[in-house]
């Protein structure tokens, strides 16, 4: 019978022999010792096993993710990689111990949460004895096994669409020769034709121009300019409107937020600690003003990724480099990680991650633990971009005076020579203020408070020496920190150079006798509990130890050391040592009793206390130094008050001081290393032999050169297909953040080639390629819905007409603005200026709730994470941790309570029906007419019309009623029809 415990020590090993001798005199005994070991198997530890771990630790052995299987008990007892899971009775060898204790040199598993301390010792127990397991089975073999050790084909791997080379297609002929206006209707019409379904009509110009206007400005066009298109007769109207409105501040700000829910821009960091960005609004400005500068995508993307290394012509030029590397920096992070290489490294895989989806479609977050098991990238891929952004600075220094809380890098902007004179200026005589203040400020304390503590120091009976008589030897700390003291403060030794300390007390005695010999200090925590004192008497000297963490008995100050005799005059003394001493040493005084009555003062001694300050001499100095403090509080707030504007700061990246490659992580743990890895890009999208990356730099500039070439196939691709999707609903890769095997193929490949080929060919202008998309009939056909054409094509995957499509939620709100006219268009600044640090706090701030920003338009909200205003959330508003290429599109319950309940819906409801009855001449016929132009872009019908007013006059009879003041039932009434116009579903969609 085989052993069931393996022990080194040979008295255990006797006993384990001389036991399974009994076990084999004894069957039964061992038989009911077996199936004990399965009972407890059964109860204590398979449950734990499914519950936790077969998710990934079942079926077959994936090299890639999880070597080892536990779901027999040869898999259990073979384990993986890293050595056997269990060898039973080998608490030591076996490693599921190490990971389930979480041991930091291991792997933690569960990953997510440690198991509870009952749980982790059962199974210490079940090995001990013998890893009792019924389960049969043995081990299989992945067919994936093989796959690590193979090196990826990248030459099939590029034969995958989105891989390929960029080719310039040919354009297709079509039968319907008159229905394109330009090569893009050629694509989509070819395809159309080949499945036998025509275009669907063109959609009408007010639809068109409604479309138009929120497409490129977020905003509904007016009744006026919905009016001055539908009556333009000019050929070019269509052309010349799109001109125009992409010339509009508006434009950057639209196309601006679609970059923002990539960049996952957010005005506080979110997570554990949610602090706020301060200046995280000059990344979305310069968003902003790159899209409404129409700059090339390639510099867009070259000055986000390394824009800090970029060559610059002026101070506006690097002030704008600068600022375009917060999208490096932008990520939400864990702060209060201790563990701050582990933060490090999580911080790098969020800008791999974003870097990868944003710019490529690629997610390359999957190659961190192993070879992504479905798109050629492999470990290597990963780690060679782990070096660059390793090597650049993002985490840094601390926040909230908080060693455990990280912080993020800022970096000063370009300023002109006169700005950083005067805040030199300005700086230096703040200090020079402030010292000056300091000064005044601990002398007025000192005297303030010396006033009373002297006057308490003369009262006191018999002889008492101050530490300010003492003879001090090194260096001792004034201090009046601790309140309970005598005279004018007390001194301790900065709990520094023990043994080189000491304070000697000579009294100058009017009698020789006996005198009780009393201590004096503010004891506390952290002080020394053996504080050497040692008295010359008349008998000699005799040293004393004392307990300084507790306060004096006497008085709370005072420690009685004993009665000694001591001689006339200066001739004993009592000397306090910090030797030997751990913890602070604190001497304030030491006061002489005598136990006899003492002579009348002689001459001598009366003529040392006239010589004292008198009292009124204190107060005068008192006077005047409060006169000064006053003086130098009110220059400092008038300074302060007059201060140039701070030097202006940004968050953005920096270069670490020692730039270098990385190592692979094995399976991703930080803490083991393997092979280091030159730093580089992903092979698979390199159709030419890498770039070196410079030894002195981290490799972004290599990166965004690299990410910008023409040659990347990946590049132009993502982009033109992101800009399909924001004009159309979807893209023709639908998902667009993903151009791997996962994601989807695209349904007009020839059409994407083209369009990324012509985006290159005009410099990489954004505005250029969504004109052409525009001025297409493609863009320009109706939403109207055909059942023959849906049967054929229910997705729409061949673009048969117009997606009929749900405003963002950021257009839903500015519409509602818009039409009440209470919608600010100032641009840029901050929106978080007035929060606290930590944007979400335990405290609440009164200030918060005072938005500066409640009438700007959506984009200039504060966007705090975890606290998302409800207007844009409830309409799939993404969550701002992460990157979202593609949001959601719900229709819930809440979105239909949100336009019927909340107060600013019904503010702006009233603020239109105030505008709409400022013209008395108009009918209310005209005036429903009007809004449903401006609410919904199209005149209300006829019996819209009737309908419309029949409600309002309806209100108006109740109010009347009521006895309600008929100017307000009015104004009630036609708030009321407003607020219906903006819950109803026309308004929220686009057709």
């Amino acid at each position: 019978m085989r052993p069931f415990l393996y022990l080194s020590c040979l008295s255990l090993a006797v006993v384990c022999i001389i036991n399974q001798r009994a076990y084999a005199e004894n069957p039964q005994t061992a038989i009911q010792q077996k199936q004990a070991g399965i009972e407890f198997f059964e109860n204590k530890i398979r449950p734990v096993l499914v519950e936790y771990c077969y998710d990934c630790h079942a079926g077959e052995p994936d090299p890639e993710n999880a070597s080892f299987v536990l779901d027999t008990r040869a898999g259990i007892r073979m384990g993986g990689d890293s050595g056997k899971a269990v060898v039973p009775g080998n608490l030591k060898s076996s490693l599921i111990l190490q990971a389930i204790e979480h041991d930091p040199d291991f792997y933690a598993m569960p990953p997510d949460e440690k198991l509870s301390a009952n749980v982790i010792s059962d199974f210490r127990k079940w090995i001990q004895m013998g890893a009792p397991d019924p389960r049969e089975g043995q081990v299989k073999t992945s067919p994936l096994a093989k796959k690590s050790e193979l090196a990826i084909d990248f030459e099939k791997e590029r034969e995958f669409w989105s891989f390929r080379p960029l080719t310039k297609p040919d354009v297709p002929e079509v039968k319907q020769s008159d229905w394109p206006r330009n090569d893009i209707d050629r694509f989509i019409l070819s395809k159309l034709e080949a499945k036998q379904i025509t275009p669907v009509k063109g959609a009408d110009r007010q639809t068109l121009v409604r479309r138009v206007y929120f497409d490129l400005t977020g905003l509904p066009p007016t009744p006026k300019q919905i009016e001055q298109f539908v009556n333009d007769p000019s050929p070019q109207a269509y052309e010349h409107l799109i001109d125009r409105l992409l010339e509009t501040p508006q434009y950057g700000e639209t196309w601006g937020r679609h970059w923002l829910d990539l960049a996952r821009y957010a005005d506080s960091n979110g997570l554990d600690i949610n602090l706020t960005f301060y200046n995280a609004w000059r990344y979305r400005d310069y968003v902003i003003q790159a899209f409404n500068q129409d700059k090339p995508y390639t510099e867009f993307i070259r000055e986000q990724i390394a824009g800090d290394l970029l060559p610059f012509e002026n101070d506006e030029e690097r002030t704008q480099n600068i600022v375009a590397t917060g999208f490096l920096v932008m990520g939400a992070k864990m702060l209060s990680e201790r563990d701050k290489e582990k933060l490090r490294m999580d911080v790098v895989d969020e800008q791999i991650d974003v870097t990868g989806r944003a710019f490529m479609g690629m997610t390359l977050g999957c190659a961190r633990c192993h070879d992504h098991k479905f798109d050629p990238i492999p470990m290597t891929d990963y780690y060679a971009l782990a070096g660059i952004f390793r090597s650049t600075e993002t985490v840094h220094g601390n926040r909230l005076n908080n060693q455990f809380v990280s912080g993020w890098m800022t970096r000063p902007l370009p300023i002109k020579p006169e700005h950083a004179s005067a805040l030199k200026k300005h700086e230096t005589d703040l200090k020079t203020l402030e010292e000056k203040l300091k000064t005044d400020s601990d002398a007025l304390k000192k005297l303030q408070g010396a006033t009373s503590q002297q006057q308490r120091l003369k009262e006191l009976a018999g002889i008492v020496v101050d530490d300010a008589e003492a003879k001090k030897t090194g260096a001792w700390q004034e201090s009046v920190y601790s309140k309970n003291y005598l005279g004018v403060g007390y001194v301790h030794d900065m709990n520094e150079e023990q043994g080189k300390k000491t304070i000697r007390f000579t009294p100058d005695l009017p009698a020789a006798g006996k005198y009780e010999v009393r201590f004096a200090f503010p004891g506390s925590n952290g002080r020394s509990s053996q504080v050497p004192v040692t008295i010359q008497t008349e008998q000699g000297l005799k040293t004393f130890h004392v307990d300084q963490t507790k306060q004096g008995p006497i008085d709370g100050i005072f420690t009685s050391l004993g009665s000694f005799e001591f001689a006339a005059g200066q001739a004993g003394y009592v000397e306090i040592s910090n030797k030997g001493a751990s913890g602070y040493v604190v001497v304030d005084a030491v006061q002489f009793l005598p136990q006899f009555d003492l002579p009348k003062p002689d001459a001598k001694l009366a003529k040392k206390t006239e010589a004292k300050p008198d009292a009124a001499e204190k107060q005068k100095q008192i006077k005047e130094l409060q006169a000064s403090v006053k003086s130098l509080k009110s220059e400092l707030a008038k300074l302060k008050e007059n201060a140039p504007p701070p030097a202006p700061m940004a968050l953005a990246v920096g270069e670490q001081p020692d730039p270098a490659d990385y190592r692979i992580a094995r399976r991703g743990n930080i803490h083991q290393l393997g092979d280091k890895v030159d730093r580089g890009f992903l092979t698979i999208a390199s159709l030419k032999e890498q770039p070196e990356v410079s030894p002195q730099q981290s490799g972004r500039l290599e990166l965004a050169n690299w990410l910008s070439q023409s040659q990347n196939p990946l590049t132009s691709r993502v982009m033109v297909n992101r800009i399909w999707k924001h004009l159309f609903g979807n893209g023709l890769v639908r998902s667009v953040d993903n151009f791997g095997h996962l994601g989807e193929q695209p349904t007009h490949p020839e059409l994407l080639d083209y369009l990324a080929q012509r985006f290159v060919a005009e410099g990489w202008s954004m505005k250029t390629l969504i004109r052409e998309i525009m001025v297409s009939n493609t863009y320009r056909m109706s939403s109207d819905f055909s059942e023959e054409r849906y049967q054929k094509d229910p997705g729409n995957h061949l673009v048969w007409r117009m997606n009929r499509r749900r405003l963002s939620a950021e257009k839903i709100r500015d519409a509602v603005l818009s039409i009440s006219g209470k919608l600010d268009l100032q641009q840029g600044g901050s929106s978080v200026a007035h929060y606290p640090e930590q944007a979400i706090s335990p405290n609440r701030n009164k200030k918060v709730e005072q938005n500066p920003s409640e009438f700007r338009r959506s984009i200039y909200l504060p966007i705090v994470r975890g606290n998302v205003p409800p207007a844009l959330t409830v309409f799939d508003f993404p969550a701002p941790e992460m990157l979202v290429g593609n949001r959601p599109v719900t229709t819930v319950p809440a979105q239909a309570l949100f336009m019927m309940n909340s107060p600013f819906v019904v503010s702006q409801a009233e603020q239109t029906a105030s505008k709409l009855l400022t013209d008395s001449k108009q009918s209310d016929g005209q005036r429903v007419s009007r809004l449903y132009l401006a609410c919904l872009g199209r005149e209300a019908t006829a019996a819209e019309q009737t309908e419309a007013v029949q409600y309002i006059d309806s209100l108006k009879q109740q109010s009347a009623k009521e006895n309600s003041d008929p100017k307000a039932a009015v104004q009630k009434a036609w708030a009321s029809y407003c607020q219906i116009l903006f819950a109803s579903t026309e308004f929220r969609f686009l057709n």
